[in-house]
């Protein structure tokens, strides 16, 4: 004021105010992921709690082990080191794994809205892009995960920039180094990294010296060739998961089929109306042709092809070079087939390879009935574009605001609200037991005191009771769920000689084992016989149909027929509940107002003499109603149905 002269305002230029716009959606994205898992905290599945438990193990002097007490070889250590290391500073791993993917999911909005922001002739066209990345239902999905997925997204993502930064210039070194560094945290991340080395030298060779090649390959692939050779030295492989998990062996179009599935579910949300996933996938043919137009017609006819594709090459060669992998090794290595999961590391890239092709062919110089077309895959563009977000925005909230009240509840999912108030977990928390542990979720176990590893032993159905010592304590979690092994009934621990009861609760039970006795099978079916007669005394419910005798106790469904024959061991049951109240239904039931645990007679039968007997856990809430059938596959069709009241 005192020289009279105003200061000037401010004025940002359109490129400052698309940078701000990136940052922000950045920002929110990573808020997004933080509010989502403030109550609960990040998602957990088994996979989680192995890079926990291997990264505490590691700071107390265990080495390099997870809570099962074997080496970490069925992942890469990247992630349980960083968890270490936050660890080491007074972070709990919990904490630290939510943060690391809340953060790794806004730095890849960042990245990649700033690639746009620089390759895109049209703003508008790249803030689109960077909205729809931080409304991604697959992206906020995973990032709300205690896993390995957002690191994999973010590692490929800046490693394929930097690789599109050296090729545009192929003289500076620090591109291609950085690019290398990035490739190689990437493999040190999940082992389909090995995709992206691959990639990066099927690229460089034809387009960059022989040097170039040889230095990115040394560098991305040294830190992955130790581990491997480490794995080796230690288990005699050089990958080995854990559990029951089989490969697939599905065919090569089985996989590719799966991939299709994928990319349909990654640009349909699974709220959106028919008319919408019409729209949706008219745009994304559209757009592919647009495509094929810029690599035919937007450079000369004798350019090379990374000259029509320009800085999208490296994208695009690595989302085919990574497809091609995962199809090709799914029948080896996936023992459940191609999932979103699997495929997540090439969504970022598929998009920007699509969005710059797009935004080449809308801007080609053109007139008339070209000019037209131009103008209508814009429209058509925009149109999509904003309803894709609106639906994947609308999804978001919905999933984020059941995450606050029940935790974000999917398959094989730990930290929801049923487990945070188990009885049996907080058993396990308020009274350490000493010594050796057997138990049917041996990770679960783990999480309620973290003890050191092979403390928790696995307790199988099939039980191989002689092998267990006196004065071991058995824990035995019943969800009540066939959705997973958690689901087996207790009625053998019940039976058993040689043991007591320390703790009956309402998810679980505690035993101890006071002597070692032999184990007899004949007098064991006699007394687990004695056992269900008492049950099926107590029944509150009768039904029989077709052989079967179906009662209804407390917390369980008992099936019997007798005489059993060989077919009946192969029986497939429908088994439908109505909660009384549907919010305690799993998220992904809660659209059906019920829940499906069909089962196969062989998940919770056996025979015993000469009868079939099937003991199924139901979950803890209140039920409403139970449907009940027997299902021919053969014949695809109901043989027996019933239905009556699930009052207590």
């Amino acid at each position: 004021m005192g020289s009279g002269v105003s200061a000037a305002p401010v004025i940002r230029t359109p490129t400052q105010m698309t940078v701000l716009t990136i940052v922000v959606l950045a920002g929110l994205g990573t808020a997004h992921i933080l509010v989502r898992t403030a109550t609960y905290g990040a998602v957990l599945n088994s996979d989680s709690i192995v890079f926990m438990s291997t990264a505490l193990n590691f700071l107390e002097g265990e080495g390099w082990r997870y809570f099962t007490g074997r080496p970490l070889t069925g992942w890469p250590p990247l992630f349980p080191l960083l968890l270490a290391a936050l660890a080491w500073v007074g972070v709990d791993p919990l904490e630290a794994g939510r943060w690391i993917n809340a953060t790794a999911f806004g730095l890849t909005i960042l990245a990649a809205g700033c690639w746009l922001r620089s390759n895109l002739r049209s703003r508008l066209l790249a803030l689109a892009a960077t909205a729809t990345l931080a409304a991604s239902l697959p992206l906020t999905h995973f990032a709300s995960y205690h896993i390995t997925e957002p690191l994999f997204v973010l590692f490929p993502l800046l490693a394929l920039i930097q690789l599109a930064s050296f090729l545009n210039r192929r003289t500076v070194w620090p591109p291609l180094l950085w690019a290398a560094v990035f490739t190689a945290l990437a493999a040190l991340t999940r082992y389909p990294g090995v995709a992206l080395i691959a990639a990066g030298v099927l690229i460089l060779w034809p387009l960059a010296r022989p040097k170039h090649t040889l230095v990115f390959g040394a560098i991305s692939s040294l830190p992955l060739l130790a581990v491997l050779a480490r794995n080796w030295a230690a288990i005699g492989s050089l990958t080995q998961a854990t559990g029951d998990r089989y490969p697939s062996g599905q065919s090569l179009s089985a996989g590719l089929g799966q991939a299709i599935e994928v990319f349909r579910t990654w640009v349909v949300p699974p709220n959106a109306p028919d008319g919408l996933a019409y729209l949706l996938g008219l745009t994304v043919a559209t757009v592919v042709l647009a495509g094929v137009v810029v690599v035919l017609r937007a450079a000369p006819e004798a350019a090379p092809v990374y000259v029509r594709l320009g800085p999208a090459l490296p994208f695009g060669g690595f989302a085919l070079t990574y497809l091609v992998f995962m199809v090709a090794v799914a029948p080896l290595t996936v023992y459940q087939g191609i999932d979103s999961r699997y495929l997540l590391p090439i969504y970022v890239p598929l998009l920007l390879t699509t969005v710059f092709l797009l935004d080449q062919f809308l801007s080609i110089e053109a007139a008339g009935r070209m000019a037209t077309v131009r103008y209508g895959l814009a429209a058509l563009v925009l149109l999509a574009t904003l309803a894709h977000i609106s639906f994947s925005a609308r999804k978001n909230l919905i999933l984020t605001a059941q995450a606050w009240r029940t935790g974000y509840e999917q398959d094989w999912t730990h930290n929801i609200a049923r487990w945070q108030h188990s009885k049996i977990l907080n058993y396990l928390r308020d009274n350490h037991i000493e010594g050796t542990i057997y138990t049917n979720y041996r990770a679960l176990a783990w999480l309620a005191d973290r003890a050191a590893p092979g403390k928790y032993r696995n307790l199988s159905r099939r039980l191989r009771w002689p092998e267990i010592e006196a004065g071991v304590h058995i824990v035995w979690f019943d969800r009540g769920s066939q959705r997973s092994f958690l689901g087996y009934d207790d009625t053998d621990l019940r039976v058993l000689p040689g043991v007591e009861t320390v703790a009956e609760l309402a998810d679980g039970l505690v035993l101890r084992r006071t002597a070692t006795e032999p184990f007899d099978e004949k007098r064991h079916h006699a007394r687990k016989q004695r056992y269900v007669q008492q049950l099926i005394q107590q029944a509150s419910e009768r039904v029989v149909r077709a052989g079967w005798g179906v009662y209804r106790t407390r917390r369980k469904l008992i099936y019997r027929k007798e005489p059993c024959a060989p077919a009946d061991i192969q029986a497939k049951f429908v088994l439908h509940l109505v909660p009384t109240d549907p919010m305690n239904l799993p998220a992904h039931r809660k659209r059906y107002g019920s829940e499906n645990l069909d089962f196969h007679f062989d998940w919770h039968g056996e025979r015993v003499a000469d009868q079939c007997i099937a003991l199924v856990p139901l979950p803890a809430y209140a039920i409403s109603r139970i449907h009940i059938g027997q299902w021919i596959s053969s014949e695809n069709r109901t043989l027996w149905e019933a239905e009556f009241s699930g009052g207590r």
